[in-house]
């Protein structure tokens, strides 16, 4: 059986309370267990930030948010027989005060939680995106 290569999107999505940088982490369930940022597959004919765009409303429901700038962040591995590629890690800030909605046909995520940096870097499962929180950088103006 020949591989696939899955293209993806990810964000990083925050907000800013009493001065400090909170994020949106999801609680995964589905293929695996555990905390990580927002991602989504590029669908044919879409640009990296129309598949962003989608992923934020499909996954979150989020209808407030404004996406800030593209890391330019990569990061490939292999799962399922498959290999997987993030093409790139969006910045984008969001209103935590909205309405999070995980309904979805297929359900990924059954939890959410918006944590300080700290938290968060307890909290998410895989190394690589560990690493880019502690690179997160938030100068308030």
């Amino acid at each position: 059986m020949r591989k696939k290569t899955i293209k993806k999107v990810r964000a990083i999505i925050f907000d800013i309370k009493n001065g400090q940088p909170h994020f949106l982490i999801l609680h995964r369930i589905l293929r695996w267990r555990g905390w990580e940022i927002l991602k989504e597959t590029i669908e044919p004919g879409e640009t990296l930030r129309q598949a962003i765009e989608r992923g934020i409303t499909e996954e979150t429901g989020l209808e407030k948010f404004k996406v800030i700038k593209n890391l330019k962040k990569q990061e490939k591995w292999q799962a399922l027989g498959n290999n997987y590629w993030i093409v790139d890690t969006f910045l984008v800030q969001a209103e935590m005060n909205q309405k999070i909605s995980l309904k979805q046909d297929i359900i990924e995520h059954d939890g959410y939680q918006w944590v300080n940096k700290e938290t968060a870097l307890k909290k998410l499962t895989w190394p690589e995106t560990k690493k880019l929180l502690r690179e997160f950088k938030w100068k308030s103006k």
